[in-house]
């Protein structure tokens, strides 16, 4: 008969508070960036956050979006500032505030023009997923069921962003292309928010293969903390920690506890509405993110569904059984070590 693991020996509570957290997938609107959910912030102990500015714009919207958060965040007295680089991690931790980078969904602003990459990088942008579900000038997303690979234009824009210093996602991009980007890429690259084909087969999941290839090039992984993402019954029954803390085993027996990276993919829980999930479905059918009743309370795993509540994986993975210095390379070590790979660049 199995037993339940011994308690830790240390304080978890205490262990996230010490520790540089850094979430690689905050979805939370600009509308939505109000005191109240800088309080969530502040209680989540979050050191570093890759903030979604845009989802799937043109490179207008996309840049005002950047511009917008920068006059929000000047109105936070530091508490939230934006960060460039590294040093601006050390910072926030030493500080205690946060520190901010701006990041994208999708490729789709640079269009088919490299010199868009450059006056986004400019103002700040740092991490870019390469497409999100649909097909763009780049590659195919993960909805799309031709699953075709990089297009010409999309292995000039992977060799861009190595040069310049900008993290690729390939969290909402296709197979055929996440696998391509792993192999063409010189710099590591990162799936910052999914979940794995091993318990929910859907097509914006990641199989083995892919965590495999990714963690062979150096690349991490961040487990999204969304019930239908995680469990065949998710959409219906919902989800709990310990259900995400059976991915985090997978992943960590997969390919080692070095390759696993925290990224909920948890807005504000303000945003979600009957309305907005229904035209996720409507538009994205592919994403297991609400069942056909719209049920909003499941969406997330139980005790996970605000920005706030980032100690629970710390929590749930000193139950576990996992080492001090485990849960610290989870919460924020491995995505700071590999981003020093990543924005360190020839220019």
């Amino acid at each position: 008969m199995s037993t339940a693991p011994a308690a830790p020996a240390f304080d978890p509570a205490a262990l996230h508070r010490d520790s540089v957290v850094f979430n690689a997938l905050d979805c939370t609107p600009l509308n939505w960036a109000d005191e109240i959910y800088l309080g969530k912030l502040a209680a989540s102990g979050v050191t570093a956050v890759n903030h979604a500015v845009s989802i799937s714009q043109d490179y207008d919207a996309a840049a005002a979006g950047i511009a917008g958060w920068q006059r929000r965040l000047a109105e936070t007295g530091g508490r939230v500032f934006q960060g460039y680089g590294l040093a601006d991690v050390d910072r926030a931790h030493n500080e205690g505030t946060v520190a901010w980078f701006a990041g994208f969904e999708d490729s789709k602003p640079i269009g088919e023009d490299l010199w868009r990459l450059h006056a986004l990088y400019q103002m700040g942008l740092r991490f870019m997923g390469l497409t999100y579900q649909n097909r763009n000038y780049a590659a195919d997303g993960s909805g799309e069921s031709a699953n075709g690979g990089l297009s010409r234009f999309g292995r000039a824009l992977i060799r861009e962003c190595n040069d310049l210093g900008v993290a690729l996602d390939l969290s909402h991009t296709g197979e055929r292309s996440t696998l391509e980007t792993i192999e063409l890429s010189e710099k590591p690259v990162l799936v910052t928010h999914a979940g794995l084909t091993r318990f929910v087969d859907s097509p914006r999941n990641k199989s083995d293969q892919v965590v495999r290839e990714l963690a062979a090039r150096g690349g991490v992984f961040g487990l999204a903390a969304k019930s239908g993402f995680l469990s065949p019954s998710g959409l219906t029954q919902g989800a709990d920690p310990e259900v995400f803390a059976d991915n985090i085993d997978h992943l960590v027996d997969l390919v080692g506890i070095d390759h696993v990276i925290v990224g909920t993919d948890v807005g504000d829980e303000r945003k979600y509405s009957k309305a907005g999930m229904a035209r996720v479905r409507r538009l994205y059918p592919e994403i297991p993110i609400v069942g056909d009743d719209l049920n909003l309370d499941i969406i997330h795993p139980e005790g996970m569904g605000t920005p706030a509540d980032l100690p629970r994986i710390t929590e749930v993975l000193a139950r576990r059984g996992y080492g001090a210095d485990d849960i610290t390379a989870v919460l924020g070590g491995n995505l700071r070590r590999v981003l020093g790979d990543i924005w360190d660049t020839r220019r």
